[in-house]
């Protein structure tokens, strides 16, 4: 008999739905607040004065005690430059203080050959010197239809910011996530920003234009954290820890 309702309460777990996710739009001071974790990346181009520039997000760890040796920060590999180089020593973020710090570990995929490709994780040689804001990071999951988001940088009010999972353009073999928060120059890298189960996370950023303009409501693409993104995330994080 115990074992006839151990195999039915079993049966019955199995078949039950995984929870919804629950995702409420965001208010404009939470974004306000955000936005104190974006910076700037830099990455020299060898052989010339120029760099590359692109935006970051600052990544918060789940140590308690907050300790790190260096910063995590989320950008997008184009701006990085140099794809399988672990150290991108021509590279360094500009911090909230304004101070320059040099990156010392690169996680990013050693080639660029789609959209799902378009992300790095950066660690600086030294934290931030000063009061830093940090973001956590949400894995999208189940994400249906239109979802309300922010996108930290923008330079125009939209109200009705939305990411989705496209259902017709393929990327390197799969469909992208896109949003309609728009896009312009300097702003690949942005965060992406979603109130999951409430609270406020990184859930993905932004790529680049996918359509003409750069208003509001010109679609964009974005990279979702998943899919190997947030391995590497996690490894930024395991890398900026102190040594015990």
């Amino acid at each position: 008999m115990l074992l006839r309702l151990f195999v039915f309460l079993a049966l019955c777990f199995a078949a039950a739905p995984a929870r919804a996710q629950s995702w409420t739009p965001l208010a404009a001071p939470e974004v306000n607040q955000a936005a104190a974790a974006m910076v700037s990346v830099y990455c020299r181009i060898p052989g010339t004065q120029r760099a590359w520039v692109s935006s970051g997000v600052v990544i918060r760890s789940d140590d308690p005690a907050g300790e790190r040796r260096g910063e995590v920060v989320i950008t997008t590999a184009h701006g990085v430059g140099a794809y399988g180089d672990p150290s991108h020593d021509n590279c360094f973020v500009v911090g909230p203080d304004g101070a320059h710090y040099r990156v010392i570990r690169t996680f990013n995929p050693p080639t660029l050959s789609s959209s799902w490709d378009d992300w790095a994780v950066v660690v600086t040689d030294q934290p931030f010197v000063g009061p830093a804001t940090r973001l956590p990071v949400r894995e999208i999951r189940a994400v249906q239809g239109e979802v309300p988001v922010a996108m930290v940088g923008r330079d125009y009010a939209n109200s009705d910011c939305h990411l989705e999972r496209s259902d017709r353009v393929n990327d390197g073999g799969r469909l992208i996530y896109t949003h309609t928060c728009g896009s312009r120059r300097g702003l690949s890298g942005a965060p992406i920003l979603a109130r999951v189960d409430g609270e406020v996370a990184v859930i993905a950023i932004n790529v680049g234009r996918l359509t003409g303009g750069a208003g509001p409501g010109q679609r964009a693409i974005a990279r979702g954290v998943g899919d190997g993104f947030d391995a590497m995330i996690q490894r930024g994080i395991e890398a900026s820890q102190p040594l015990r």
